[in-house]
């Protein structure tokens, strides 16, 4: 009897010593399911040390120097729709000289659409902005902005030269008064209503290659119903160096939808 009370204890005492031991488990075993915290994924450091910049937008300085020095100097009413602050301006420029980019962050109020260097394209809050430069044999770069919002273009033309900004105040001079040249000089029917139109359609304008602009009427000026007044709906300039302005290549009508 006291034998069996003896293997008894013994046996209990074993069982205790087994439940109370715990294997030690070793540095970043992650074997128990415990959520792990977030870390900085491999290539998501800059070469400084801080955390990568999300939404970088990539801008060669060297190759593009030209189109952002002159996007510092123009005034605030190149930008009629939204500010673009001249600090602002300046913190973004200074982000591309050291970084080759700019973080989104840097131009709250518009989102880059294309970046040439001779050209520029940004979404605003109500619609596109756009610059456009033309280089002259003098040394001297015209430069166009065009602030779209609405059905509405407000176009502002400059002449840049050693560093110096001077503001076109009748831009559409460069363009050989477009309005004008599209109204024929000796119509067959009367046309004083149809030339009254001509203020009021939207004009589209488009700078997409470097040497030219097309510039286009709305819808509803088409062949059908304004061919004997007007040379057509629109019409195509290329930049001559020489003068410093747009010489007409073409007047033509461009397929249009009537209503």
């Amino acid at each position: 009897m006291e034998y069996k009370f003896f293997s008894i204890l013994l046996a209990l005492i074993l069982i205790t010593g087994a439940c109370g031991h715990v294997t030690p488990r070793k540095t970043g075993d992650n074997s128990a399911g415990i959520p792990k915290k977030d870390s900085v994924k491999a290539g998501a450091v800059d070469r400084v040390g801080n955390t990568a910049i999300k939404d970088k937008v990539s801008i060669n300085f060297t190759q593009h120097k030209t189109l952002l020095d002159l996007i510092l100097l123009l005034p605030d009413d190149a930008f009629s729709s939204w500010e673009w602050k001249p600090e602002d301006r300046l913190k973004w420029y200074n982000e591309i000289k050291a970084n080759n980019f700019y973080s989104d962050a840097t131009s709250r109020f518009s989102k880059q659409k294309y970046f040439e260097p001779d050209r520029a394209g940004f979404m605003i809050v109500d619609g596109f902005w756009s610059i456009n430069l033309y280089h002259a044999t003098d040394g001297s770069t015209i430069v166009i902005t065009d602030d779209h919002v609405g059905d509405g273009h407000t176009l502002n033309f400059y002449e840049v030269r050693s560093n110096k900004l001077k503001a076109y105040m009748d831009g559409e001079s460069k363009l050989s008064g477009f309005r004008e040249t599209l109204k024929k000089t000796d119509p067959v029917e009367p046309c004083s209503e149809k030339f009254e139109a001509l203020e009021d359609p939207i004009f589209e304008y488009d700078f997409s290659k470097n040497d030219k602009i097309e510039i286009e009427s709305s819808w509803y000026l088409v062949q059908e119903s304004y061919g004997n007044c007007l040379n057509g709906n629109a019409i195509q300039y290329r930049f001559n160096p020489q003068t410093k302005k747009f010489d007409i290549e073409k007047i033509y009508w461009k397929p249009k939808q009537s209503e």
